[in-house]
């Protein structure tokens, strides 16, 4: 290959991964831009594991855990999504629950072992969740979507 042809496949497969992390940056910033349809992530952050999955029909919006938040922030969503997080007696007691939507319901379920607890948290809902029949360790939660549209969830604890 002369250098004239090397240089150009340089400068193609550059504009290729410059243009794949535009759009991966654009798409997630763009609150309606970034499409969960099914999958997962799991991480360790600061000793603790969490897991996000995200299953439904048509969803579309962020997900994601940072600074002991949760936050879900689909513009429309049919289906589910859940994160697996291991906490501790503090985060417990500091379990609280903000979320808005236009239309359908959201419902979000605490799952360990053989506890489980749902809450009805549709339309304007803000309120500490009352954890004591859990344990600190691994517990699931579940955030269920039926219809609903312009979502923003925030768990924190």
């Amino acid at each position: 290959m002369n250098n004239k042809k090397v240089i150009a496949l340089v400068a193609v497969i550059a504009v290729i991964i410059i243009g794949t992390i535009a759009a991966i940056v654009f798409f997630t910033f763009d609150r309606e831009g970034v499409a969960f349809n099914s999958g997962s992530f799991s991480a360790t952050s600061g000793g603790r594991t969490f897991s996000i999955g995200v299953h439904s029909r048509s969803s579309d919006g962020i997900y994601n855990v940072a600074n002991n938040t949760w936050r879900a922030s689909p513009a429309r969503a049919n289906g589910s999504s859940r994160v697996n997080y291991t906490f501790t007696a503090t985060n417990l007691d500091n379990m609280t629950v903000r979320n808005t939507n236009t239309e359908g319901m959201v419902s979000l379920t605490f799952t360990q072992g053989d506890a489980e607890k749902t809450v009805d948290i549709t339309g304007d809902f803000n309120e500490n969740i009352d954890m004591s029949s859990f344990e600190p360790g691994q517990i699931t939660l579940r955030l269920v979507f039926e219809n609903a549209t312009n979502v923003e969830a925030l768990i924190s604890w």
